[in-house]
C-alpha cells in the first residue's frame, strides 16, 4: 500500500514531536533510535527512512527553529538598528526559538556544529549553518560593506556564535540575562574586526 504524501508529513512531525519528549525527558545520549521509534508506533526500520541518524534528528529540529527564528527575525526588525543591533537580533531571535529545546541541545551541537574536524559531516547541520551565515552576510551587506567579510572574519563570527550557544546552554541567570550581555558584547567586538575600527595594541583601555 503506497504512503500519502499528507501520511508522510503527519508521521515526521510524529517522529520528531515523540523524539523532543523523550530527548528533553532522557537526554540526548541516553535517547537510542529505538526508544522514539517505539514512542512514534514505528518499526525502527521505518523511522530510518525518514531519519538516517539521531543526529539528524535532533539537527533537524534546530534547523527548523534557526528557520523560524530568521522569519521572527525578519518580521521584528525596524530598518533602523545599526550593524550591532541588527546582528543582536537576528541570534537573539535564534535563540527563542531554540528555547524548548535547550534542555538537549548541547550535545547536538557539539557533534553536528562543531567547528574542529569531524570525519562524519551532519548534512542537516551543514546546511543550518550555511543559512546561518548567508543571513549574516546579508545582514551585513544591508550596512554598506561593499564586500562580505572574509573567510577569517566568518569564521571568527561562527566560533563566536557556537560560544555564544554553549554558555546559552547552561545560563541560569534570570531570562538569561548573562547571555544576552555575552552577545552584545561578541556582536561589537566582531562589528569591530570587520569595519576596521579595532584599537591598536598599545592602546590602554578603561576597566
Amino acid at each position: 500500500m503506497r504512503i500519502s504524501e499528507q501520511a508522510k508529513i503527519e508521521t515526521r512531525a510524529r517522529i520528531l514531536d515523540k523524539a523532543a519528549e523523550i530527548f528533553t525527558l532522557k537526554g540526548f545520549e541516553d535517547t537510542t533510535t529505538r526508544d522514539i521509534a517505539l514512542a512514534a508506533g514505528l518499526a525502527t526500520g521505518t523511522l530510518f527512512n525518514y531519519f538516517p541518524s539521531k543526529e539528524t534528528l535532533a539537527m533537524s529540529m534546530i534547523a527548523e527553529a534557526f528557520r523560524e527564528g530568521s522569519t521572527d527575525f525578519l518580521r521584528r526588525r525596524n530598518g533602523k538598528e545599526d550593524l550591532a543591533e541588527e546582528l543582536f537580533l537576528f541570534i537573539a531571535s535564534g535563540l527563542r526559538r531554540l528555547r524548548p529545546l535547550r534542555p538537549f541541545l548541547g550535545p547536538v551541537l557539539e557533534r553536528s556544529l562543531s567547528p574542529f574536524p569531524r570525519k562524519n559531516i551532519c548534512q542537516e547541520g551543514e546546511t543550518a549553518r550555511l543559512g546561518h551565515l548567508d543571513a549574516v552576510q546579508k545582514i551585513i551587506a544591508g550596512h554598506g560593506f561593499t564586500e562580505a567579510p572574509d573567510y577569517v572574519a566568518m569564521t571568527m563570527y561562527w566560533s563566536l556564535y557556537l560560544g555564544i550557544l554553549a554558555f546559552w546552554t547552561n545560563d541560569e541567570s534570570p531570562n538569561q540575562e548573562e547571555s544576552q550581555s555575552l552577545i552584545d558584547y561578541s556582536i561589537r567586538m566582531f562589528v569591530q574586526v570587520i569595519s576596521g575600527d579595532v584599537p591598536d595594541k598599545g592602546e590602554v583601555h578603561a576597566g
